[in-house]
């Protein structure tokens, strides 16, 4: 039962996340669409059109980030997995994941204090704040950071066997 709980959570935060970085997505093309035949039919310009789409591409990555990590995906290089014996492969991957947890406390820190640092900071052009568009590093590290947290709780309850269904 906690098994699925936690698997459900993982598979929820997923959806969620691909579902809004498709929404991004579909409305880059959207708004690529509209720029080519704003230019070259009817002879105007759309500065906001080149921000939008470098900002919501931007988005789209961190939001999709998590994705990998929960499908255990994100950076693997594995065709030679079959020469080490299966203890050096588990200390290999206990080893990134460590890594990659700092690495992503520091983005999530950082990132969230170059987002704050932009509060009130306007982008020339385009109607927003950049806080906005530099919030998406502080969530999208977050986003990673619960996955790899929700997949050791996966893998404490999987080693134990039989507890993860109790």
């Amino acid at each position: 039962k906690k098994m699925n709980t936690v698997k459900k959570i993982q598979k929820g935060i997923s959806v969620v996340s691909l579902s809004l970085a498709s929404v991004l997505l579909a409305t880059i093309a959207v708004a690529v669409f509209i720029s080519v035949l704003g230019r070259y039919v009817f002879g105007t310009n759309t500065m906001w059109v080149e921000q939008y789409t470098r900002y919501a591409l931007i988005w789209a990555v961190f939001l999709t980030g998590n994705v990998l990590i929960q499908q255990n995906e994100l950076v693997r290089v594995d065709f030679l997995d079959h020469l080490y014996p299966k203890a050096f492969i588990r200390g290999r991957d206990i080893f990134y994941t460590i890594l990659f947890v700092g690495i992503l406390v520091v983005l999530f820190w950082y990132g969230w204090l170059q987002a704050v640092s932009y509060w009130g900071v306007a982008i020339s052009g385009f109607p927003l704040d950049k806080f906005w568009i530099y919030l998406s590093v502080p969530i999208g590290a977050a986003l990673m950071l619960i996955q790899y947290f929700l997949n050791l709780i996966v893998l404490f309850f999987e080693k134990k066997g039989g507890a993860a269904e109790s």
